[in-house]
């Protein structure tokens, strides 16, 4: 019996001293996992606060603070610690989270007031005890780094759709330039021998030709392109007489003048284009369209006019008017293929500074000519550029999109404004404003009969062209009238040239705009070395040619595109006033 007690105190002896050494194992198990939870939750890159509900910071774990929130520390409100406008946000979902006791996300930007402002993902956890864990991420590189990824990829996106674009450009280019080389390879080979040096210029002047229409909107270099186009045309018209290639080099010279027209409506648009206005009375002008306007737009559409009877009178190009009621007919001609009625109204209307400011014109009397139509409508979309140049609604080839571009350019170089009033389905109303004018002075040149070109000339002219095109045709015009001629590539050039050449030279003919020294230059120092030298200045720009006129008053000014007879008649001219 006591053998077997003794054992039993034994055998007790032996499971305290195991379940003592089991806790000892767990209390230092547990230091060893709460020193790997205290590390693990230090490497973590997000700052852990714990909140009360007042929002006062009882502790604060995690990454390295830095800043903006390296002023953290437990005992302070966290409000005190944030900027003033993240803390009405903070506040609210603290307030959500305490009393619904569910988690909320919010976006925080801290630090705004300094020089590297950080933005952070909040995560607010409810806890026990009316407590709250906020849970703070920087975001900040990943909020750039999403930007930058957003924009590469809209640049990328762009890159591609102008590289296709550029490509289908380059691929009809390269179509058209190859099919005038076939026609012109072959044009060659069926001439005879004796005409191979007309050939070449014949060439030359295609290829001139397809280059301007590669040129595409650039008016000043396509003035120069068409010039030699042109005028090489009327030399050859002139040397094939009786020739078999007559009629081929008469198709170059028509498309060329068809060319001058795409460009008239490029320099409309850009408000560039020479006007010659006139005083109009706008009733007078509509109705005597409107007959030519009826047989246009054909029968089954309707005309109304409603016209003022007391309308003031307008100073504007009648022929460029003309073309722009042609211009909006047609337009509404093409909204209402099943039929319909297209109204032209008159009325005078004075535009206040409010709505002047709107229309980017002048407040005062105004002219309003309205043209409305029954057609199909445009939508917002299309409304927004409609007025641009080369846009068009139209299927492709039946429409250049330069009409109602025109229209357009007209219209503001005229001093007023245009606007389209339209939806889907109700027509539209183009209202077009032109400022009234009270002078009964037409100011209109007098027509009169051009005098007939120089047969022959004499003396050398210097010509300063960067167009060597342009150039080539000068000389060649000016040489067989019978001038000798000096050619320079740019004013330097020609400056150089005079210094050697002074004592021969009669005149200089210059264009305006070139590299190294302009045209204006050149005459500037040409006239302190020889204040009688005869010049001539060439542009293709309207406004160039009223800036000369400011800066070199007197000197004549020879627009592009012109003719050899025009290109002729100036120089004889400016010879003839120096004298």
């Amino acid at each position: 019996m006591l053998a077997a007690v003794d054992q039993a105190y034994r055998q007790f002896d032996d499971d305290r001293a195991m379940v003592e050494r089991s806790l000892d194992l767990s209390s230092q198990e547990l230091l060893q996992a709460n020193a790997e939870l205290r590390a693990l939750v230090g490497a973590f890159p997000d700052q852990i606060l714990r909140l009360d509900a007042a929002g006062t910071i009882l502790d604060v774990k995690g990454a390295v603070q830095a800043e903006p929130v390296r002023r953290w520390a437990a005992g302070h409100r966290v409000s005190e610690s944030i900027d003033p406008s993240a803390r009405a946000p903070l506040a609210a979902a603290l307030g959500r989270v305490i009393t619904e006791q569910v988690p909320l996300n919010l976006e925080l930007e801290l630090g705004a007031d300094t020089a590297t402002p950080r933005l952070y993902e909040a995560r607010l956890l409810p806890m026990e005890g009316a407590q709250v864990l906020l849970i703070l991420r920087d975001v900040t590189e990943r909020h750039y780094a999403e930007i930058e990824l957003r924009a590469s990829q809209i640049a990328l996106h762009e890159a591609h759709r102008d590289l296709e674009r550029r490509v289908e450009e380059r691929t009809a280019a390269l179509a058209r330039v190859n099919d005038e080389l076939r026609r012109e390879m072959a044009d060659r080979q069926a001439a005879e021998s004796a005409r191979s040096q007309l050939e070449e210029q014949l060439r030359h002047a295609q290829k001139m030709e397809a280059i301007g229409r590669l040129s595409g909107g650039i008016a000043h270099d396509f003035n120069n392109l068409l010039t030699a186009i042109r005028g090489y045309s009327e030399l050859l018209l002139r040397a094939l007489t009786g020739s078999p290639l007559r009629a081929d080099v008469e198709e170059i010279f028509n498309a060329a003048e068809r060319a001058a027209t795409l460009t008239g409506q490029l320099l409309a648009f850009s408000r560039r284009q020479i006007l010659s206005p006139e005083i109009l009375v706008l009733n007078q002008r509509v109705m005597d369209m409107s007959r030519m306007l009826n047989r246009l737009i054909g029968e089954h559409i309707a005309i109304d006019l409603h016209l003022a009877t007391d309308l003031w009178t307008v100073r504007v190009d009648a022929a460029q008017l003309e073309q722009v009621l042609v211009n909006l007919a047609l337009n509404a001609r093409d909204a209402m293929p099943e039929g319909g009625r297209l109204a032209i109204e008159t009325a005078n209307r004075e535009i206040p500074a409010a709505k002047a400011h709107a229309f980017e014109i002048a407040p005062g009397p105004f002219v309003e000519l309205r043209v409305r139509d029954t057609g199909v409508g445009i939508t917002p979309e299309v409304q927004g550029r409609i007025f641009e140049p080369f846009f068009t609604t139209k299927p492709k080839g039946a429409g250049t999109g330069l009409g109602l571009s025109m229209v357009y350019g007209f219209v503001r170089q005229s001093g007023g404004a245009v606007t389209v009033t339209s939806a889907p389905g109700r027509g539209s109303t183009f209202t077009l404003l032109l400022p009234r004018t009270d002078d009964t002075t037409d100011r209109r040149p007098t027509p009169k009969t051009l005098p007939a070109p120089p047969t022959h000339g004499s003396g050398t002219i210097l010509i300063a062209e960067d167009e060597r095109a342009l150039r080539r045709l000068s000389a060649t015009v000016l040489g067989q009238a019978g001038y000798h001629t000096l050619e320079a590539s740019d004013g330097q050039q020609a400056l150089d040239l005079y210094t050697v050449h002074a004592q021969k030279i009669a005149m200089v003919v210059t264009d305006v705009v070139m590299p190294r020294m302009g045209g204006i230059e050149l005459a500037k120092r040409l006239r302190h070395l020889r204040p009688t030298l005869p010049l001539l200045f060439v542009t293709g720009y309207v406004e160039q040619s009223d800036a000369l006129h400011e800066s070199a008053a007197g000197t004549p000014v020879l627009l592009k595109p012109f003719s050899p007879d025009a290109l002729l008649l100036a120089v004889h001219s400016a010879l003839q006033d120096e004298q």
